[in-house]
């Protein structure tokens, strides 16, 4: 695994923790964020798991 991949993976793991934590209060944010990203599926969700799977 390289530097990149590694840095994304890092960040968007971390990105995920803060959605989880937010996922606490009343108002479910990730849920509606994975809703988006499956009904819109917008490009920069591709760029992301591209990146993520470089290697």
């Amino acid at each position: 695994m390289n530097g990149r991949s590694a840095f994304w993976k890092l960040k968007w793991l971390l990105v995920l923790l803060f959605l989880t934590l937010f996922d606490f209060s009343p108002f479910p944010v990730s849920s509606l964020v994975l809703l988006y990203v499956f009904f819109v599926k917008p490009l920069w969700f591709k760029n992301i798991i591209d990146r993520l799977y470089a290697d």
